[in-house]
């Protein structure tokens, strides 16, 4: 897994054909990790909507293709949890990033990044997650943080 794959680490070779023609930028922090990771990192990117559409071609296409031997389900489990973990680092690191270093242009995406992670929770394999969530920072509140006007 890169970690840190969206579209703004992508690249046309415009000298190669097919899948060869994707390059890969800022990939020397790829580890091991769960086949699912990637897609997830592509599909949910924090600085921009991908359309439901094309999200739910390649949630279709992406397992069978790329991992034909993995079950589908347990993949878009993984998917589901990972989106969940990947989101809410990326909202803390957001965060993080206005209040101690002043970096005020990553707010922009913050109600993107709340909009995704709800949308991940409906997976049943996140209930109890959910369920925390709910407690500490019900839904109401949550959807009405928006902290690009704070100071």
């Amino acid at each position: 897994m890169l970690r840190d794959y969206h579209v703004d680490n992508l690249m046309l070779l415009r000298d190669r054909s097919g899948v060869r023609s994707c390059g890969l930028l800022d990939f020397q922090d790829a580890v091991c990790g769960p086949p699912s990771y990637d897609l997830v990192s592509l599909l949910e990117d924090a600085r921009r909507d991908v359309p439901a559409e094309l999200r739910r071609m390649m949630i279709e296409r992406y397992p069978l293709a790329a991992f034909p031997a993995l079950d589908r389900s347990a993949f878009l489990r993984s998917a589901a949890i990972l989106a969940v973990q990947r989101n809410c680092k990326i909202l803390g690191i957001f965060t993080r990033l206005w209040k101690r270093d002043g970096k005020s242009g990553y707010l922009v995406h913050i109600p993107r990044i709340w909009r995704l992670l709800e949308q991940d929770l409906d997976h049943p394999a996140l209930g109890r997650i959910t369920q925390w969530l709910d407690r500490n920072l019900p839904r109401e509140a949550r959807s009405a943080l928006d902290v690009r006007g704070a100071a």
